[in-house]
């Protein structure tokens, strides 16, 4: 049997205590526990007998290992600091970690690129005439999988994730599962997006099976983001839409941005009450409040000031300053 088995720390208790407060909430929180009682071995092996996170232990488990990617470091430092957070809220002592290196990670630098409607239309004509391959799929998913993102506003691996028994061809419907911060949500598509997502299915999923990924390769596994952005970046080229490198975009995800600045100039025009329409958008996109919408305005600002200004006019006790 492993040591991380038998092993029992300090906080193995307040740690199961946590992650059982965190499922009754709606979270997996599977691979958070498994960090978590990484770290309950981690203080036994330091000979930490008392659960008092202190800073000293804090800081020393939220430093970066040698060989660490990113990603894991962020993982375990965030799941450390979730769960200060719940011990200080149950009234025991605990420091808060703050990692410095990787909260400056956090403060990207990318400002979001939002498509004119004119480079919308480009970039379309751009996926239409991807030449056939008998050797890859792209020439068939790419106009689909374009358009389904800047019509929905899906982020691409909620679109990449989608499988048949997603789709409900009659009624419009997509049912997203488990997208990020583990929510699903139902996703309403317009009769155009509709028409093109049956065309599709009808040619590339002949059998329908219900199991099967929407967007496939000629294997028919499927699809990886990397091979989407790879295709994207030409995509842009042929558009006549300049690319700073990877890393400044324009991004693919940038077609959710422009979808939700789009989808607020157009209620805009025809005077729909954006007070009304912020919280449904809010929902559409799979967002966790109205402030985390609200960053699309405060991004679009000088592409779309009219919209920044109504919207301000209309929600902005809802909406929160954004600093720079």
């Amino acid at each position: 049997m492993s040591m991380a088995a038998t092993t029992i720390g300090p906080f193995h208790h307040l740690i199961n205590e946590f992650v059982n407060f965190k499922r009754s909430t709606g979270y997996k929180y599977e691979k958070e526990h498994s960090i978590l009682n990484h770290f309950d071995k981690y203080c036994f092996e330091r000979s930490v007998t008392k659960p008092l996170l202190t800073k000293e232990i804090a800081d020393a488990w939220c430093e970066k290992h040698l060989y660490e990617e990113p990603r894991a470091n962020d993982q375990r430092v965030t799941a450390l600091r979730q769960f200060a957070f719940y011990l200080t809220s149950m009234g025991h002592e605990a420091y808060i970690p703050i990692h410095l290196e990787n909260r400056r990670s956090h403060k990207s630098k990318y400002t979001a690129y939002i498509f004119t409607h004119e480079e919308i239309e480009r970039i379309f004509e751009s996926c239409d005439k991807i030449y056939p391959n008998r050797r890859s799929t792209m020439h068939l998913v790419m106009p689909v999988l374009v358009r389904l993102l800047y019509s929905t506003g899906l982020r691409i691996m909620e679109a990449l994730h989608l499988r048949l028994k997603d789709l409900d061809l009659t009624e419009g419907i997509l049912r997203i599962e488990h997208a990020k911060f583990d929510k699903d949500r139902l996703v309403p598509v317009s009769a155009s997006m509709l028409e093109i997502l049956r065309q599709y299915c009808n040619v590339m999923h002949p059998l329908c099976l219900p199991d099967e990924y929407l967007f496939v390769g000629i294997t028919r596994q499927s699809l990886g983001h990397h091979n989407i952005y790879i295709r994207f970046r030409e995509v842009l080229l042929q558009a006549r839409i300049p690319h700073a490198g990877r890393g400044n975009g324009p991004r693919i995800h940038d077609l959710r941005h422009t979808f939700a600045c789009h989808t607020l100039q157009r209620a805009d025009q025809q005077s729909v009450d954006l007070y009304a329409m912020l919280p449904v958008l809010s929902t559409y996109l799979g967002h966790e409040s109205i402030a985390a919408t609200s960053l699309y305005l405060r991004m679009t600002a000088e592409v779309y000031p009219r919209i920044t200004d109504a919207v301000n006019a209309a929600c902005s006790h809802v909406i929160p300053e954004v600093g720079v």
